[in-house]
């Protein structure tokens, strides 16, 4: 399995990565789609693929994290069109809380006694991945995708490109405390998202040279506060922390690579266990993703009346 770990960021391609992508003319920037987690809100991603989709754009390589690896891992082994994201938006629409965290009394017991490190049993996200996911081993993927897990032991990002698709996959699904850690090759990993929700320096580092984000949440606006259960209260807090590395890394990396970030429309209003919006959520965010794309005319001088 190709592993590569870090506890600082990767070196970076310089400023002239982007300039001589620019100087070769008509050719073609390397593309990257980089996905958040997000839990539920995993379903604005979809609004976005679809509107990029509709402008032509496709990846040469994806990388994603939390709900983002399994929207980046689903669409990897399928042609990069419009049907593709709608067969993605009917899976989301179709799930409920308990497919994704269901209760177990056994586990949450033992969690909270302190005989289990988890909350919340991994086979209904086994379950999902198996029954969607097209290939056996990352490498496989038609296109190349790579998923950003934490290594527990190290305490350092792990970033996949090969190996066994599932146990990849939902270990970089797990969050911590609530899905159990995932043992791959000596290592016990969990969600990425944990240090890096939006993992646009692995795409920088892979050499991508314009670089779609696909976040679950508006870096420019805070989360609303509402009345929210313990499970969401979990995830939300985790959002919190995790969100606002992504101002500083916009900031950062837009020196080295054009920044493409779509907007995530009234992901401040659904909470990341509550999946029954998702259908709201992917049109909305269509809109919103297809208004900002669209081709720009470039203003017109006004005429002073004679």
């Amino acid at each position: 399995m190709s592993v590569n770990s870090k506890k600082q960021p990767q070196a970076r391609p310089s400023s002239r990565t982007l300039a001589a992508a620019r100087a070769r003319g008509s050719a073609r920037p390397r593309t990257a789609f980089v996905l958040s987690g997000g839990a539920s809100l995993g379903a604005i991603q979809v609004g976005m693929l679809h509107a990029l989709y509709e402008s032509g754009v496709i990846p040469d390589l994806l990388v994603g994290t939390s709900a983002g690896a399994l929207n980046a891992a689903f669409i990897a082994s399928r042609p990069q069109t419009i049907r593709t994201s709608r067969e993605l938006g009917r899976i989301w629409c179709d799930l409920e809380r308990e497919d994704i965290f269901p209760v177990s009394m056994g586990a949450l017991v033992g969690g909270l006694c302190g005989r289990r490190d988890h909350l919340i049993p991994d086979r209904g996200l086994r379950t999902l991945v198996r029954r969607h996911v097209q290939f056996g081993d990352l490498a496989d993927a038609a296109i190349p995708v790579h998923v950003v897990a934490f290594d527990l032991n190290e305490g350092c990002e792990v970033l996949l490109s090969e190996g066994p698709a599932v146990d990849a996959i939902v270990a970089a699904a797990s969050i911590p405390g609530l899905f159990p850690p995932v043992r791959i090759g000596g290592r016990r990993l969990v969600d990425g998202g944990v240090v890096n929700n939006t993992p646009i320096s692995h795409a920088v580092a892979l050499g991508a040279e314009r670089i779609y984000v696909l976040p679950t949440q508006d870096p420019a606006r805070p989360l609303a506060h509402v009345s929210i259960g313990a499970l969401d209260a979990g995830i939300h807090a985790l959002s919190l922390l995790i969100d606002r590395q992504l101002e500083a890394d916009l900031e950062r990396f837009s020196r080295v690579a054009e920044l493409i970030v779509l907007p995530a429309r009234n992901a401040t209003s659904v909470q990341p266990a509550s999946f029954e919006h998702a259908s709201r959520l992917i049109g909305e965010t269509l809109a919103a993703a297809r208004d900002h794309l669209a081709p720009r005319s470039p203003a017109v001088p006004l005429r002073m009346a004679a």
